[in-house]
């Protein structure tokens, strides 16, 4: 069966004719794009038509960087997204404690000192007060902080003899160096203890974040989760129920044993394939753990952690090549990015091949380093709506002279750099909306700054756009079958139910998704 769509502005993402009003998909591939006495004369008798005036159409919107089961998984915990002091996330939490049962592990994510009347970080102390006897972890909104309870410290085993793990750390009160129940780029040594969800919750939680992707117009993600994560998306595969596409990054230990047990089944895999490595250099801004050259702003010492030495992050490049793979590196402080560069450049001459590296964040960078990004041909790998909560913390860590070189996509997109988008989720909203309009206004929910942050860094509505599709077909060892709206391409369209070129750009949030179709299949519909 064919499906015809007439009537619409669509921005086909191809240099050669940008713009049409009409499409023709057969079966799962894009057969005809143009006019729409163009698309019309190709339709037959068996062409479904929809006449889509005042729609509009891109190709099918990717989410470059995202934690896919962990979307689904968020929707079960305690929200504290936005709330305004700690004693607002005190009143949540403490609300999830009374549903809970005795011992029950309560989980939740989100919260923000920066944005608290409080004007500090939390304690085990204040979680103590309302749950003395259910193990408490919250992790915070950039999820490189747990804040936990003594209960949860207890169970873990976490005492003020316990050391430092390699790159984390284990924030201590004066005096006797008790935990405070602050802990920093380790969240593993607390979360091996909670209990694992039976594996038909798991598969449950992707589904759930698979709907909410669909609805917000992503037709493909891009996930940076653990072998764990990729099982129950396999599982959910086989049982035909995978309705996107979904390109999964693996962390260094588990590439073996994926390639024991899956690389014959992603090949030539239209839903779900991998070929990068996720490593880490650093941790975030808000953390005070993103990795810098000079100290944070108030500072003497502090210069972030870095989640791995130079050795290492060499040696794990190495062993990705020698495994096939390409990396992807978080790096978001500049000295970060410089040891990541520093480690590609080694590891490029000792292991020769072609390598489609990425950097994750990109968030600071010293001037001279954006040179070596381009002569390495690494991928900045954006969120854009990191901007409307990172720019007055941005400004009060890293310094307005930093900040010069801080979220500056116009000069990475100047220097010829190639740029994939994405959101983070669930460390902000999966709606590609909010990013293509913090990109083009660098302002926050409030419209502030006024002129926006750094406005010369501001984006096109058609770079924006083209962040969350153009690129992330090449990164992903698939550019000759998405990422455009052109003939022969994979029938992955996201429909809007206004023209985006009309929409006031400070309301482009707020435009609805219409219709999500992937392979040619209609799988959302408002």
């Amino acid at each position: 069966m064919s499906k015809a769509f007439f009537s619409a502005r669509v921005f086909t993402g191809s240099g050669d004719h940008p713009w049409a009003e009409a499409v023709l998909i057969e079966g799962n591939v894009i057969a005809a794009v143009g006019s729409n006495d163009h698309v019309r004369q190709k339709c037959n008798e068996n062409t479904v038509y929809y006449d889509l005036p005042g729609r509009f159409i891109t190709p099918g919107l990717v989410d470059s960087h995202c934690h896919l089961l962990s979307v689904g998984q968020t929707l079960r915990m305690v929200n504290l997204r936005d709330l305004d002091s700690l004693e607002a996330c005190l009143h949540v939490i403490s609300q999830a404690v009374e549903n809970a049962k005795p011992g029950q592990w309560i989980v939740g994510r989100c919260w923000n000192h920066h944005y608290w009347r409080e004007k500090r970080e939390p304690n085990r102390h204040d979680l103590d007060k309302i749950a003395p006897n259910n193990p408490i972890v919250m992790i915070r909104v950039c999820e490189h902080v747990c804040w936990v309870n003594s209960k949860a410290l207890e169970i873990a085993r976490i005492t003020a003899d316990t050391p430092d793990p390699a790159g984390g750390q284990i924030d201590r009160e004066p005096g006797d160096y008790s935990p405070s129940g602050i802990i920093r780029e380790t969240r593993d040594i607390l979360e091996r203890y909670i209990p694992e969800p039976a594996p038909d919750e798991q598969k449950q939680a992707m589904l759930d974040a698979q709907e909410l992707f669909l609805k917000n117009g992503i037709t493909c993600v891009h996930t940076c989760e653990s072998l764990k994560e990729y099982e129950v998306v396999a599982a959910v595969e086989k049982e035909g129920n995978l309705k996107m596409r979904i390109y999964h990054l693996l962390p260094p230990d588990d590439l073996a044993e994926f390639d024991r047990r899956f690389f014959s089944n992603q090949i030539d895999n239209p839903k779900l394939w991998h070929g990068h490595t996720k490593l880490f250099a650093d941790g975030s801004l808000g953390a005070c753990t993103a990795h810098l050259h000079q100290p944070y702003i108030g500072s003497k010492t502090n210069v972030g952690i870095a989640c791995q030495t130079p050795e290492q992050l060499l040696e794990n490049i190495e062993f990705s090549y020698r495994m096939g793979r390409s990396v992807a590196i978080h790096a978001i402080g500049d000295k970060a990015l410089t040891e990541s560069i520093n480690a590609i450049s080694k590891a490029r001459q000792r292991v020769p091949g072609d390598r489609r590296d990425r950097i994750e964040h990109m968030m600071l960078y010293q001037s001279e380093d954006l040179d070596r990004v381009k002569e390495l041909n690494l991928t900045a790998s954006i969120q854009p709506i990191f901007v409307s909560t990172d720019w007055k913390v941005a400004k009060q860590l890293w310094g307005e002279n930093r900040c010069w070189n801080a979220h500056a996509w116009r000069s990475i997109e100047n220097a010829g750099i190639p740029t994939i988008f994405g959101s983070d989720a669930p460390i902000e909203p999966v709606n590609p909306l909010l990013g293509i309009q913090a990109a083009m206004t660098r302002q926050d929910q409030h419209g502030q700054p006024a002129s926006g942050w750094h406005p010369e860094q501001k984006l096109t509505l058609e770079a924006a756009l083209m962040g969350f599709f153009k690129n992330a077909a090449w990164i992903s060892n698939s550019e000759d079958k998405f990422g455009a709206i052109v003939p022969g391409k994979w029938a992955d369209l996201s429909i809007f139910d206004q023209d985006l070129t009309t929409v006031p750009v400070h309301g482009i949030k707020d435009v609805k998704v219409e219709m999500t179709i992937v392979d040619g299949e209609i799988v959302y519909q408002k």
